[in-house]
């Protein structure tokens, strides 16, 4: 997204597209507008539909500040820095350039400066912005931005609550205008308590088949709620079996950051942990290196086998998906989102048949799915947020499939009454009040 004040434009956030079929060639192609024009960049948290082309903003001229909590500076790094090796790696395949190089994501982290929750900044001539907790993943935040007379807030993600690792997303009092994220506009999750109950359920299932079971997860947050929960169940079970790995080098580095900022959990989890060491980590296998993900396949079953990527779209997980998908003893467990045309998706949609590094692998292991690990806040979560804000103008819904949007949008007006939009590519409005004028124009991956 692009916000243009008078003193100048500000970059909200700028992501991947993910999971259609056109995802790589959207990635590619030129900004709609000259980064070179914008002196500023405002990023709600690190994944990568909301940071991935961040390098490519600044190789393509952007050379002002990025402004981000601590913790997503870190994560974001980490994110970048991975996702450009399995770009290079990809593109050596195919043979064409790398979106962006390993120089692009080192000069792009040097242009971060982080700022506080509830720490208000000026960030150009007369605009200031203030980010509060969103409860998304660690560090992310909600903007607030003020400028011209207008109070502008943008949701980034919106996290699902009750959390076991994250505070609540804070309230807004008051604003003009509300970008919302709609990821799960339309849905309902299931209930976050009989969440250990189904993990513990699903784990007890393949020690009983004596089989495999996959995780394909993300490295930030759903990782480290899973392994808080595998540490809860070995605590009930004893833990003789199965056998769990952690096949991402990007979680191990990433759950080092948790430990970096404790005071971004939430202030249950660290009353009731003092020395921050609730991952249960002694009990689960780390493979860092190929060689060591390669040795998983020796193991003796049972064994539980977590790896990204969380959509399987890449990473160690299509290794391991291909290997282990035929076998009707085996299952995969769905933790997160799944964007429409990824590998994840497709399996979650029960297709029969799935095409992995051009080899077709007969799905027969178990699909599961357990909803209450989502990290994108709900339906209802949504409108309750939205409803306790005052003097809101209108909602521009952004970030989801366009049938849940759709029936957001709905909902948002039959229950808190206030008109919405749902911005299209390239499409542009006029925020006006009554003596001056910014324009938001949805032009960046959001």
């Amino acid at each position: 997204m692009l916000l243009e004040t008078s003193s100048g434009k500000i970059v909200i956030e700028c992501g991947f597209f993910q999971g259609g079929r056109n995802s790589e060639e959207r990635n590619f192609s030129p900004f709609t507008f000259n980064p070179a024009s914008c002196n500023t960049a405002i990023v709600g948290h690190a994944h990568l539909d909301h940071t991935g082309r961040l390098p490519k903003l600044v190789r393509d001229g952007f050379s002002g500040q990025i402004y981000a909590t601590a913790p997503t500076k870190d994560l974001t790094g980490l994110v970048l820095e991975d996702a450009q090796k399995l770009m290079e790696e990809e593109a050596e395949r195919n043979g064409h350039k790398a979106l962006y190089s390993k120089a692009d994501v080192a000069k792009t982290i040097e242009k971060f400066t982080t700022i506080s929750y509830n720490e208000r900044v000026e960030i150009a001539k007369n605009v200031y912005l203030t980010f509060l907790n969103a409860g998304h993943i660690l560090g992310s935040a909600i903007s607030v931005i003020e400028a011209e007379g207008e109070k502008l807030v943008y949701t980034s993600d919106l996290g699902n609550t009750p959390s076991l690792l994250l505070d609540e997303p804070e309230n807004i009092t008051d604003c003009d205008y509300i970008i919302c994220e709609s990821t799960y506009g339309g849905r309902i999750h299931e209930d976050t308590s009989k969440r250990q109950q189904a993990l513990s359920e699903i784990i007890n299932g393949t020690v009983s088949q004596n089989g495999i079971l996959l995780i394909p997860s993300f490295a930030i947050e759903r990782t480290q709620e899973l392994l808080h929960d595998i540490d809860h169940f070995c605590t009930i079970n004893n833990c003789q079996k199965p056998t769990f790995f952690l096949d991402s080098p990007l979680a191990e580095k990433v759950t080092a950051v948790f430990k970096k900022y404790p005071k971004f959990l939430s202030n249950k989890l660290r009353h009731e942990h003092a020395d921050y060491d609730f991952f249960g980590l002694d009990r689960v296998k780390f493979t860092t290196s190929v060689a060591q993900s390669k040795e998983i396949e020796s193991f003796a079953n049972p064994k539980i086998i977590i790896a990204g990527s969380g959509m399987m779209n890449g990473g160690r997980i299509l290794h391991h998906a291909k290997r282990y998908l035929s076998s009707a003893k085996n299952s995969l467990l769905i933790v997160g989102y799944q964007a429409k045309g990824t590998l994840g998706r497709r399996l979650l949609e029960k297709e029969p048949q799935v095409v992995i590094f051009g080899q077709k692998i007969p799905v027969n292991a178990k699909i599961r799915a357990i909803g209450s690990y989502s990290a994108h806040a709900d339906s209802p979560q949504i409108i309750d947020w939205i409803s306790k804000v005052s003097n809101v103008k209108k909602v521009f819904l952004v970030h989801g499939e366009n049938d849940q949007s759709v029936i957001l949008s709905k909902l948002i007006r039959e229950k808190i009454n206030i008109d919405v939009e749902i911005p299209q590519q390239g499409e542009s409005f006029n925020l006006t009040s009554s003596t001056q004028e910014k324009t938001f124009t949805r032009q960046v991956s959001v």
